[in-house]
């Protein structure tokens, strides 16, 4: 077998240049010319002429994993250097990229190296030198064009998007806005595309997420026009966060859709909280059922609530969506219970007790009173001292509403809504039992309907909130007592 490479550096070469290298920063006396002289030394071995040779496959492939090795070393310590020396760097990191091509191949199955690494490497020494020399700076621009960064592998789009920090950095305003732009392009038709995994999918959004946190961090905050480029990006994004699991491996697709929300989070976290105000706003009108609308408001009020809970925004904006989330039917808005629930936790006491009130409440009035019910038992989990022992599962919460309810109202803090509480899912259990009745003459019962979604499950909640009235009996009045001993629950 016959192939062509670059020759590389030696073991040998890069041991004497790390070795020089961090000598340099220790010894104040160096001079910047000695410096230069052997970094130089090291670029012309990058620059010698390709060399043919014959080995054997076995020989061929330990050979190639070393100097691969040694180059994706010699890329790593040359973009920590200060400065580089006069060379035609382009060139060499051009080199580099098309070095890859020949010995991807040829890395045998053991190498710890991954596909692409090399690249990688050498997109990263570009951005560290990309303002020293116009060369990198052009094969940046290249790269980051869209028509050819479609052509990219996976791993190195996911890099290069990773360090959209370093871009801004080197590029124009001009180049920057075309940059973004192009991304956006590309990511929305990107994730449209049917025939890729949503484990790619979730791979590059990630990435995305990753690198606007870096451009936030890094961005001038009184470049409002920068600022305007990395917000309108992330509302792209916002839209391919994922709702329900869709792909056919579930356990991986759960792990990529909880990374990329976390990074979602993450990077949320770091935006002006008068635009995230205005951007996680929602109002009546967005409820559609079985909408696509729909489902971008619950990604809304997930991540409110994730943000209020990690401190981003002010406790008091979970309560402006207490009565839209309570009206939604349980099953499209579980997720987002939990994370309510969850954001509750550093609530004060007094905030807590009035959530618990207003769900009870809520459900007397609501067309999905399931909702509000199973609300109050996860609110009635978490706050009590049974919450360790729970699992966060829809019915096994809401079963378990008798013993955490009462438990909870029983406690000194908690006993100033007790009756109140109690009185209440009284008066929801009267009217879910006798929205279960057998209609009058006309056809209609003799209470608020209940919408058709929630009449199979109706029987289920009734029993449910029967028996949790029956463990809160000591804190109904007499005459509310009777009559829910007279209710006749078939069991």
């Amino acid at each position: 077998m016959e192939v062509i490479f670059v020759k590389p550096i030696t073991v040998k070469g890069i041991h004497y240049f790390a070795s020089f290298y961090f000598r340099f920063h220790q010894n104040q006396t160096a001079t910047g010319k000695g410096m230069d002289e052997k970094i130089r030394a090291l670029g012309n071995l990058l620059e010698k002429k390709d060399d043919k040779c014959r080995r054997r496959k076995r020989e061929l492939e330990c050979g190639t994993a070393t100097h691969t090795e040694t180059l994706v070393t010699t890329l790593r310590c040359l973009s920590q250097a200060p400065r580089l020396p006069s060379l035609d760097w382009g060139a060499i990191i051009r080199r580099c990229m098309r070095y890859e091509d020949q010995v991807a191949e040829l890395l045998p199955p053991s190498s710890a190296l991954r596909k692409g690494i090399v690249r990688e490497e050498c997109l990263k020494f570009s951005l560290a030198h990309a303002n020293q020399f116009d060369q990198l700076l052009i094969f940046l621009d290249e790269l980051s064009d869209i028509s050819r960064f479609r052509t990219l592998g996976l791993n190195l789009q996911s890099c290069l998007l990773t360090h959209l920090a370093g871009l801004m950095k080197v590029f124009s305003n001009a180049r920057v806005e075309k940059l973004f732009n192009d991304m956006k392009i590309y990511m929305s038709s990107f994730y449209l595309d049917q025939l890729l995994y949503n484990y790619e999918k979730h791979l590059l959004c990630i990435a995305c997420w990753k690198g606007l946190y870096q451009c936030i961090d890094e961005a001038n905050l009184n470049s409002l026009e920068c600022i305007a480029h990395i917000e309108d990006f992330m509302v792209v994004l916002f839209t391919m966060l994922p709702t329900l699991s869709s792909s056919t491996n579930k356990e991986v697709d759960e792990v990529q859709s909880a990374k990329e929300w976390s990074e979602a989070i993450r990077c949320l976290s770091k935006a002006r909280q008068t635009w995230l105000l205005n951007f996680l706003q929602i109002s009546c009108e967005d409820l559609v059922p079985k909408d696509q609308k729909l489902f971008e408001v619950l990604k809304k009020m997930k991540a409110k609530a994730n943000l209020i809970r990690n401190g981003s925004l002010p406790m008091s904006e979970l309560g402006k969506m207490k009565t839209l989330m309570l009206n939604l039917k349980s099953q499209d808005v579980w997720d987002v219970l939990v994370e309510v629930v969850a954001a509750l936790q550093i609530a004060e006491g007094n905030v807590k007790r009035q959530w618990v009130v207003d769900a009870v409440e809520i459900s007397c009035v609501s067309v999905h009173p399931s909702t509000a019910i199973q609300f109050l038992a996860l609110l009635s989990s978490c706050f009590s001292k049974y919450m360790p022992l729970l699992i966060l599962d829809p019915q096994n919460v809401l079963n378990n509403l008798p013993v955490t309810l009462n438990s909870l109202l029983s406690t000194s803090a908690w006993s100033s809504i007790a009756e109140s509480v109690a009185s209440r899912l009284f008066a929801l259990t009267e009217h879910i039992y006798l929205a279960t009745q057998t209609p009058n003459v006309d056809g209609t019962h003799s209470s608020q309907p209940i919408d058709e979604s929630e009449i199979d499950a109706a029987t289920s909640l009734l029993h449910v909130t029967h028996n949790t009235c029956v463990s809160l009996k000591d804190f109904l009045p007499f005459g509310e007592q009777l009559r829910l001993a007279n209710m006749n629950i078939i069991t």
